[in-house]
């Protein structure tokens, strides 16, 4: 058997795994990168593998892991796509806030909306039960379990071919709202390899690595994220945060809001309708989630912003507040606008809480902010949706130190990881970038 990384090793985004075995393919995500417009997977020799492709896995909604899916269907792909329910629900919003960014920027897509809506899902939750082995297809065994990082979102392990290959997705164990199961090996689970989450020795594992050999938790990111508000509400400044549709902005959204009682929490509404999702999804979340959740959504400090409503107006209204909008990078026109209003001034503060493409409107204005200092602060902490040094060295013992390729972050990040990971012991962990293939 071979890997292809099509996207998604060495790099952030474009997330695509090719399996082969036998001139038969399986294919794990196929996203999006969103830089110049979208770069996709690599598709030079896909006439090579189209016509063998017997499945297809989707471990989340998020554009870098799904948005490319289209592109299959208009080559001759006449399979399913393998997710959950609550991952295919997510979808369509997904492949609009696409075609609004590639229209933005005159891109082409190479895809349309036919190919679109000729993909045919099928729910892992409706043949295999989370935390169990099944049969999917001749050959072909599957479990799966929930990765904490969006309704949604899991982690996939296959059995193929005599082959057995682990694909972490995007996996956290530190989501205050998603519950998160943690694939064991059987050794250091429990004596019963049937059990619920327990895999068998692995041949492979593909591994989230986004955040290379950062060493921090959750809580140091959150105390770090405190400081930086804490110094602009204190100065009589407000706080913009600027988060992705669903996920991270649902998180501090609620983080906000139990954080900073006193303070005004203003919501662009989409980001609200992002809580009646993890809601109605309560079978993902952590069992005090709900009741959470129900709290934000009845609490006299959160205000929903209305689309008719200047951001001049917002602002006259409430002069201090904490004000979250999409998207992360700032890429959206909100975003911008928000950004026109506070930037000249310096008790204000923008916090960019995720990754940060070349050439998006966060990542200048934090360059920028880092040498003129001048308006108001741009500040970037990373709230925690990945795997760092401690998550992927507890993988990695978890599954018995597997061959393993590390995802999700550029070349040298994760060059700096395997040394790290190396020094410490772990063996056959692998650097790989686009096109690069591995023997399992």
């Amino acid at each position: 058997m071979e890997l292809t990384v099509l996207g998604g090793a060495g790099e952030h985004g474009r997330s695509s795994y090719l399996l082969t075995a036998d001139q038969q393919h399986v294919l794990l995500d196929y996203g999006v990168k969103k830089e110049n417009g979208g770069v996709y997977p690599l598709m030079e020799h896909m006439d090579e593998w189209i016509g063998g492709l017997k499945a297809v896995f989707l471990s989340h909604a998020h554009e870098d892991h799904c948005i490319a899916l289209p592109v299959l269907y208009r080559n001759g792909y006449q399979g399913e796509v393998w997710t959950t329910r609550a991952t295919a629900n997510q979808l369509p919003t997904y492949f609009e806030a696409w075609k609004r960014y590639t229209d933005k920027h005159a891109a082409a897509r190479p895809y349309d909306d036919r190919d679109v809506q000729s993909i045919r899902y099928r729910y892992l939750e409706d043949v295999i039960p989370s935390g169990q082995w099944g049969i999917l297809l001749p050959e072909l065994e599957v479990c799966w379990g929930r990765s904490g990082h969006l309704p949604g979102s899991i982690w996939i392990a296959l059995s193929w071919k005599g082959k057995r290959i682990f694909f972490s997705g995007d996996y956290t164990s530190e989501s205050q709202l998603l519950d998160a199961d943690r694939p064991l090996h059987y050794a250091r689970g429990s004596s019963n390899p049937t059990a619920q989450g327990i895999l068998p020795d692995l041949d492979l594992a593909i591994m989230d690595a986004a955040y290379g050999d950062d060493p921090e938790q959750q809580r140091s990111k959150l105390s770090h994220l405190q400081q930086h508000m804490d110094h602009a509400l204190d100065r009589g400044g407000s706080v913009l945060l600027p988060v992705p549709l669903y996920g991270r902005g649902q998180e501090l959204m609620l983080w906000a809001s139990e954080q900073y009682p006193g303070i005004p929490v203003l919501v662009e509404e989409v980001l609200l309708q992002g809580i009646e999702l993890f809601a109605n999804y309560s079978g993902w979340l952590h069992s005090n989630a709900p009741q959470r959740l129900k709290r934000i959504l009845c609490s006299p400090n959160l205000h929903r912003i209305n689309s008719d409503q200047s951001v001049e107006q917002l602002y006259s209204r409430y002069p201090q507040a904490i004000v979250l909008v999409t998207d992360g990078m700032m890429q959206s026109i909100i975003a911008r606008q928000h950004y026109e209003y506070l930037s000249e001034q310096s008790h204000h503060a923008i916090i960019l809480t995720g990754h940060l493409a070349a050439g998006s409107l966060g990542r200048r204005l934090l360059d920028q902010y880092k040498v003129e200092r001048n308006g108001c602060a741009v500040h970037h902490v990373r709230y925690k949706v990945h795997q760092g040094l401690p998550d992927v060295r507890q993988m990695l013992h978890d599954l018995n130190d597997p061959p393993t390729v590390l995802v999700h972050a550029p070349k040298s990040r994760t060059d700096r990881l395997v040394e790290r990971l190396e020094q410490e012991g772990f063996r056959h962990i692998h650097s790989l970038i686009p096109s690069a293939r591995l023997s399992i």
